[in-house]
């Protein structure tokens, strides 16, 4: 059983990300766990991003990596710096949307049975407004993982052995890698618990990040890593299997509160209050 005061390891790939980096700090020294690492594998930045995070003065925060050569590539020489028990990572333009994310992280994986927790996430306008909000699921047997689940990795936190067994990404993949590490969590759902309350992280909706400049080439690529063709509308058997998921989870109360909460994200504080 893990302390409650166990290190946090996160690892934040960077690249020119002044624009949005400091709102993405900010989410993180507002965390009230505050025994964490912040790991920067930067790819080279010259819009002043390396600077600023020097100048926070937080020993907490450590470049790790001033020329990497990829975003696969940083995450490997981020994770492989880690010294916490638990391990995560957040990209430079995406946010923890509340001041306890970490600290409910580590009240869940604290216990030995658990090897990973994934928090519900916000899909957020370049502006940072939110747009709508995202349940994800551990599919549960007899049903097995097939690339849905609603995963977005900066709410997805797994142990150190749970990277250990993983090894490291593999830098042939360029755009769907993180579905090599989500496919081996889900292959042990009892592993795994869906983190209950308010969604934990967003993710910023860029017509240039990775994803969004090369979507044909990530769903190719996701086909490959995943196994079979993902269909991207998650037709009717996927989201029946997710209604299952979650029935099982006893999630379906929390499913509805996310679903009050996209219909009207104004009022999504007094969803999560209630």
């Amino acid at each position: 059983m893990l302390s409650s005061n166990c290190l946090v390891s996160i690892v934040m790939p960077t690249w020119n990300s002044m624009r949005y980096i400091q709102e993405c700090i900010a989410s993180l020294l507002a965390q009230t766990h505050t025994n964490y690492e912040l790991l920067v594998c930067d790819g080279g930045s010259t819009d002043g991003t390396l600077e600023y995070l020097e100048s926070i003065g937080d020993p907490r925060i450590q470049i790790v990596s001033r020329q990497d050569t990829g975003l696969v590539n940083a995450l490997n020489i981020g994770f492989s710096k880690t010294s916490g028990d638990i391990l995560c990572w957040l990209n430079s333009d995406d946010r923890y949307l509340c001041n306890n994310t970490l600290a409910r992280v580590v009240d869940q994986l604290k216990f030995d049975d658990l090897q990973f927790v994934i928090g519900g996430c916000a899909m957020l306008a370049e502006n940072g407004k939110t747009m709508r909000y995202l349940l994800p699921w551990i599919p549960q047997p007899p049903f097995k993982y097939r690339g849905h689940s609603n995963c977005f990795t900066g709410s997805l936190f797994f142990k150190k052995a749970a990277w250990a067994k993983f090894g490291q990404f593999s830098e042939q993949n360029k755009y769907a890698f993180e579905y090599e590490l989500v496919r081996q969590l889900m292959a042990f759902p009892q592993q795994g618990r869906i983190l209950t309350g308010a969604p934990v992280a967003g993710f910023r909706l860029r017509p240039d990040s990775v994803s969004g400049a090369n979507s044909h080439a990530m769903a190719l690529e996701r086909n490959m890593v995943v196994g079979h063709v993902v269909d991207e509308n998650a037709p009717l058997k996927h989201q029946l299997i997710r209604l299952y998921s979650y029935a099982i989870l006893g999630l379906l109360p929390t499913f509805i509160r996310y679903l009050r909460a996209n219909r009207n994200t104004m009022a999504v504080r007094n969803v999560w209050k209630n």
